[in-house]
């Protein structure tokens, strides 16, 4: 409602609903494909794990961590490694790592593809995007080496001692750098549909933005985003991304309308994926707390 009225709301109205449907649907095609890519992927770190888990099954816990979207840094999207302990019985130690490389292999992907704009982003947006960058790569070589290991045997995590150097062992293998490259490469194309998503909205309702300039813009306000820590990057992708729109020649009015529907067909498109696939998975039985129940034995 704040980015209807800050581009008034009878002239943003009036753009959201001269949208063609045509391009409605192209948008929401184009995210669904950004899902099914990120699906893929989530089907090869199993693989690499040897984590074996009937496909349909594996299909709807995947989708049930988009209704994770709209949770900080879309750290909810853990609770997929408990749905697929209780369905499959695989410990949640031996699947974190999936979950957290998603996480990390999105983070470059997107920063990749916002730096290849880099000359028509702000200096701010730029050194964010650069150190965001910098951060990830030295937080996995951290999580593989020794040092991180050796945390894991102080007093105050020795509880969770078989867990962290189970989660590290896998984390290892995925870390490995074909395994790397070939995650980094799906989630760049996953997320350029998205970004694609955001240009063929935009001219939908008029605009004559060049894809060139609306990927990197895309993704800087995504990993804007991500950074506020706020559920679903609510108002730090938004403003951003409506702030950058406004840079390259948008009205407010456009660049409102293009910001609210891109939203729509990505962030709440997902949540609603997320939450039938939640409601689908509910049907499927789950395994006994006895057998599922993972010891670290």
């Amino acid at each position: 409602m704040a980015l209807v009225g800050y581009g008034d709301f009878g002239n943003t109205l009036d753009e959201i609903g001269d949208l063609p449907v045509r391009y409605l649907f192209a948008g929401l095609g184009l995210a669904s494909a950004n899902y099914l890519l990120r699906f893929l992927r989530w089907a090869y770190y199993l693989e690499v794990l040897k984590i074996d888990a009937p496909a349909g099954v594996s299909a709807l816990v995947f989708l049930s961590g988009l209704a994770m979207s709209i949770t900080p840094g879309k750290a909810g999207e853990l609770v997929k490694c408990y749905l697929l302990n209780s369905r499959t019985g695989v410990p949640v130690s031996r699947s974190a790592p999936v979950v957290v490389m998603e996480r990390l292999t999105d983070v470059i992907s997107v920063i990749i593809l916002g730096l290849t704009g880099f000359a028509l982003l702000p200096g701010p947006i730029i050194a964010v995007l650069a150190g965001a960058l910098v951060l990830t790569v030295a937080g996995s070589i951290f999580a593989v080496s020794r040092k991180a290991s050796r945390l894991a045997s102080l007093p105050i995590l020795s509880r969770w001692t078989w867990l962290l150097r189970d989660s590290q062992e896998g984390f290892k293998e995925l870390a490995a750098p074909k395994v790397m490259a070939t995650g980094v490469l799906i989630g760049a194309v996953a997320w350029f549909a998205e970004g694609l998503a955001l240009w063929v909205i935009l001219k939908g309702i008029g605009s004559d933005i060049d894809l060139v300039r609306a990927l990197p813009i895309y993704a800087a306000a995504t990993l804007v985003g991500a950074v506020t820590a706020l559920p679903g990057g609510l108002v730090g992708t938004e403003g951003s991304m409506l702030a950058m729109l406004q840079q390259s020649g948008i009205t407010k009015a456009t660049g409102s309308a293009g910001t609210v529907l891109v939203r729509l067909v990505t962030l709440w498109f997902a949540v609603a994926v997320g939450l039938l696939a939640l409601l689908a998975l509910r049907r499927l039985p789950v395994i006994s707390e006895a057998v599922v129940q993972d010891k670290g034995t």
